[in-house]
């Protein structure tokens, strides 16, 4: 017959049980603040790209492409895309300095609760 040491002795059914109790009350507890910061990245995310659309078009105007229109775009600048940008140029007159443009870029693009938009404002050298 084999006895049995002490110190061979393995965890009992409550003890298990209690363990598992209290991992699950502490993955529900945590679940609302993960889904939170989940739905938060998502939504810097979209505003990155909003951002990396509007300069593209800055850009697109600086090299001289077009005063005004709209167009809708996908995350990685393809058209037909849920970010819809819309671009207008305005002729100024800055101190006394002609030949600058006020260029203006609006992306936009819907989000749960609401539409969400961007706006980037910069001049341009004509």
């Amino acid at each position: 017959m084999m006895t049995r040491l002490a110190s061979q002795r393995g965890a009992s059914f409550v003890e298990l049980l209690t363990a598992v109790s209290l991992f699950a009350v502490t993955t529900v507890g945590l679940s609302p603040a993960l889904l939170s910061t989940r739905k938060m990245a998502a939504m810097s995310k979209n505003r990155s790209i909003a951002a990396a659309l509007a300069a593209d078009k800055v850009e697109e105007i600086r090299a001289g492409g077009g005063q005004s229109g709209n167009d809708t775009r996908n995350a990685d600048g393809t058209t037909g895309g849920i970010f819809t940008r819309t671009w207008s140029t305005i002729g100024t007159n800055y101190s006394g300095v002609a030949f600058v443009n006020e260029v203006q870029v609006t992306v936009s693009w819907p989000d749960r609760p609401v539409n969400q938009s961007l706006q980037l404002v910069t001049l341009v050298a004509q």
